[in-house]
């Protein structure tokens, strides 16, 4: 099973350079659903002439790791809603949800002690609402490895097989290589692996 992906922004978790200590402060902006980081985000997606990649589209937020409650950050909602008011996807679709909580990713520093995409497809809920658009995009702040995208899609792929699905994450998690730019596009294929986990292309 594989789904295209597209990532615009580069973060480095643990880099001392000054462009790496910036890509925490901007991925800091991205978790805490800053509206002016999303608004930046689609103009610089427009000017990159990436708009194609979501057109015909609906986008559908991933969720934290824990049931949302009233009043809380919902970071990858935000993405969608001000994408979509920049003209990036026709149309929000919140229906993606976590039956239960989930350990954060963010907690969790090997790939082998965290969340399996199985784990994460077990946690997450999908609620069947009219999609118009022959295009589902699943919206993600920050993708590392890819399970949660993953998970998403497959569970979005059962209700509606009838869609193209993709991921967009507005950022990716460098941590094995040197960032030396905070725009780096990454666009391919995630596959789904046998161990639990997702080959990405680099």
């Amino acid at each position: 099973m594989s789904f295209e992906f597209l990532t615009f922004l580069a973060y480095s978790p643990r880099g001392r350079s000054e462009i790496e200590i910036s890509s925490r402060t901007v991925a800091g902006s991205c978790k805490n659903g800053d509206v002016s980081f999303s608004t930046r985000l689609s103009q610089r997606i427009k000017e990159a002439d990436l708009s194609e990649y979501f057109s015909n589209s609906a986008l559908v937020p991933v969720p934290r790791s824990t049931p949302l409650v009233d009043g809380a950050v919902f970071p990858a909602k935000i993405i969608c809603e001000t994408l979509a008011s920049n003209g990036l996807g026709d149309s929000v679709a919140d229906c993606l949800m976590r039956k239960h909580a989930i350990p954060k990713s963010s907690g969790q520093f090997h790939a082998d002690t965290r969340n399996t995409v199985q784990a994460h497809q077990d946690s997450l809920q999908v609620t069947p609402i009219l999609i118009t658009e022959p295009t589902i995009i699943v919206v993600d702040d920050i993708l590392t490895l890819g399970r949660t995208s993953m998970a998403s899609a497959l569970e979005l792929q059962k209700v509606y097989p009838d869609k193209v699905i993709k991921i967009f994450c507005a950022i990716r998690t460098r941590g094995w290589k040197e960032v030396d730019k905070i725009i780096d596009i990454s666009r391919g294929t995630m596959h789904l692996a046998a161990n639990g986990g997702v080959q990405l292309p680099d």
